[in-house]
């Protein structure tokens, strides 16, 4: 969206400016994301697993959610929770234990479940970090990329990429 009025924030701007034909663009949002609600997050990953019911889809992020959290640094777990709704930061508090390997995740996952086959449990895990990656944003999405082992870029809905060695 457009606008011819200049954004009384920008000392660059004149009234001049804007009226000379160019158009001014709006101003962005505020940098300082605020977090959707609860609801949202669950919608999202109910939408993106394609499941039948918001109990599910919330069963599965909030399983999801527990899992992860031992296995992430402290700093990107506190950048993670910031870009989550504050339900979320309750199911990221967790000790730290060093990350396991993708597929031993998605078998914790599945074991917390119950009676889930390892590909329905790569399913769900993916729908969920899919979803977080969308509230994290690329640059975050990509620092808890680097700090967990190979293979989860993939549940993140990423590409995995060779890493130098």
């Amino acid at each position: 969206m457009t606008t011819t009025e200049p954004h009384p924030a920008d000392p660059k701007q004149t009234k001049d400016t804007a009226v000379s034909g160019r158009a001014v663009p709006s101003p962005r949002h505020s940098l300082i994301r605020t977090p959707e609600p609860w609801p949202h997050l669950v919608a999202r990953v109910k939408r993106t697993g394609q499941y039948p019911t918001t109990a599910e889809a919330e069963k599965i992020t909030r399983t999801t959610l527990t899992a992860l959290a031992p296995h992430l640094p402290a700093p990107e777990r506190t950048a993670l929770a910031r870009a989550l709704p504050s339900e979320a930061t309750a199911l990221l508090a967790a000790s730290p234990q060093p990350p396991c390997k993708a597929a031993e995740f998605v078998s914790k996952v599945a074991a917390r479940l119950g009676n889930t086959t390892p590909d329905t449990a790569r399913w769900h895990v993916t729908s969920v970090l899919t979803t977080l990656s969308h509230y994290a944003g690329p640059t975050l999405t990509d620092r808890l990329i680097t700090q967990l082992p190979q293979g989860y870029a993939l549940l993140f809905g990423r590409a995995e990429l060779m890493r130098k060695l």
